[in-house]
C-alpha cells in the first residue's frame, strides 16, 4: 500500500466583465494551493471529526472500493485546507 503526495491549485477569479467590443476581463486575486494525498490501496477511511468545521483539516475525500475478496480495500484522495498563494508563483 502506497501513498503519494501531490498539489492542486484553484485559481481565484471574479466573474469576467465586458470592456466593450466583445472582449472581456477577468480579475484573479491569488489561487489556492492543495495538498492532495493519493492512495493505490488502503483499509483506513477518515472520520468526520477529519474534516474542516469538525475540528480537523481536510476538505475533500474520495474512495473507490478495490475488487478484492477482503472488500475492506479502496483506492483514494483525500485534500487538505488550502494555502493561499500568488498566481504568478504557481
Amino acid at each position: 500500500m502506497s501513498t503519494y503526495r501531490g498539489e492542486q491549485y484553484k485559481l481565484r477569479a471574479g466573474a469576467p466583465m465586458p470592456i466593450g467590443s466583445g472582449r472581456l476581463v477577468l480579475h484573479t486575486f491569488g489561487a489556492e494551493r492543495y495538498k492532495v494525498d493519493f492512495f493505490d490501496a488502503t483499509d483506513n477511511l477518515v472520520g468526520s471529526n477529519e474534516f474542516r468545521g469538525q475540528g480537523g483539516d481536510l476538505v475533500a475525500a474520495n474512495y473507490s472500493r478495490l475488487p478484492d475478496k477482503s472488500g475492506r480495500l479502496f483506492q483514494g484522495k483525500i485534500v487538505y485546507n488550502p494555502s493561499f498563494v500568488d498566481e504568478d508563483s504557481i
